[in-house]
């Protein structure tokens, strides 16, 4: 769910997306290990699969630790939602229990031809770790997240970058639609 969009919405309406945007994702698309592997089954870590499979997630909010400008206007940047475009404020992504991951495009559609349920990447949940793996069909590297709470219809999660400024953490919290 992009850090998954950009945390998991990141797989932004392309024909849109500027090349500071493009450049600025790819900075927090830092080194990952590949995520090829459909959904593991998972036993007794707390968080499950089953608390997050199966359900549309949209990216409610999040907050870059320490701040960096991530949308190249020369400002710090606390939000990674800067780097989207007001289209894509309402996509959400689904983790299916199958390995499939499945983008809504919500009702503000950037392209046209954007259809919704549209298979988008696959993922994979590392119960141990509590990280989701997902890699988006049209990125190169796939991106590791770390589920830190699911309840109900609120998921936090965490992703870790660094850029030349050091080391960040973005934290998301994504509710259910």
């Amino acid at each position: 769910m992009a850090v998954m969009a950009i945390i998991f919405t990141s797989t932004a309406c392309n024909s849109n997306e500027t090349e500071k945007q493009a450049e600025a994702k790819e900075k927090v698309a830092a080194d990952q290990p590949a995520a090829t592997e459909p959904a593991a089954e998972t036993a007794g870590s707390g968080v499950t699969q089953t608390a997050f499979a199966d359900k549309y997630w949209v990216l409610e909010s999040s907050v870059v630790e320490p701040a960096i400008d991530l949308n190249m206007d020369g400002k710090a940047d606390t939000d990674i939602r800067v780097m989207l475009e007001k289209c894509e404020l309402d996509d959400a992504e689904m983790f299916k229990s199958d390995g499939k991951l499945l983008k809504d495009f919500g009702s503000s559609k950037c392209d046209e031809e954007e259809t919704n349920g549209k298979e988008v990447g696959n993922w994979k949940f590392d119960p141990a770790t509590k990280q989701i793996t997902s890699k988006h069909d049209d990125t190169e590297k796939p991106q590791v997240v770390t589920v830190k709470e699911v309840s109900g219809n609120k998921m936090v999660v965490t992703y870790a970058f660094t850029s030349s400024r050091g080391n960040h953490t973005i934290t998301g919290i994504y509710k259910a639609k």
